[in-house]
């Protein structure tokens, strides 16, 4: 009588054990971060009177975090730029930056996190005149920081950036800034 007790009572606690045991993470719990994001930036042109080829932008933005704060992500903005006239000849100048960012979140009463942050890719930017354009592409590099609070599955936030291109000619240090609203799953 005391055995088959004995063997119902350890395979009951066998299959307890596995049943609620906890999930395993090998990267510790990893969150999917989906969002757009809209703002602007300075000129990067150096050259006095230049049009801005950045100015107001769209955008959106994807990125994982891991053990415990590590964050890779993808960038895509689009800035609209700006237009002048020149001797009756209309040029428009805009702005397509593609690149990835890197950076470590720090979290504040499990609602804020700030996170530093650094993000390199290639910007196209694009002049036309008189119906004919051409893209010049340059790598870009962009320090900044990112604030996020969570509202539950979605969150809203902010990013401040330094913005360089290191490659373009006539260029300077500019600075962009973005809201942002998305989803963390």
């Amino acid at each position: 009588m005391k055995r088959p007790f004995i063997l119902i009572a350890s395979t009951a606690l066998g299959f307890a054990t596995f049943a609620l045991s906890p999930a395993a993470h090998a990267l510790g719990p990893v969150d999917l971060e989906v969002g757009a994001k809209v703002g602007g930036a300075t000129n990067p042109i150096s050259t006095s009177g230049a049009p801005n080829p950045l100015g107001f932008g769209l955008g959106a933005r994807a990125g994982i975090s891991f053990l415990g704060g590590i964050y890779a992500g993808a960038n895509l903005m689009y800035y609209i730029g700006s237009s002048q006239s020149v001797d009756n000849i209309s040029y428009s100048y805009n702005t397509l930056m593609v690149g990835g960012e890197l950076g470590y979140g720090i979290k504040i009463l499990d609602l804020l996190t700030i996170r530093p942050q650094v993000g390199l890719g290639n910007a196209g930017f694009t002049g036309s005149a008189s119906g004919v354009s051409s893209t010049n592409s340059y790598y870009y590099l962009e320090p900044g920081v990112t604030g996020l609070i969570g509202l539950g599955l979605f969150f809203v936030g902010a990013d401040a950036n330094a913005l360089f291109f290191p490659s373009a000619p006539n260029s300077q240090a500019a600075f962009s800034i973005h809201a942002q609203v998305g989803v963390k799953f």
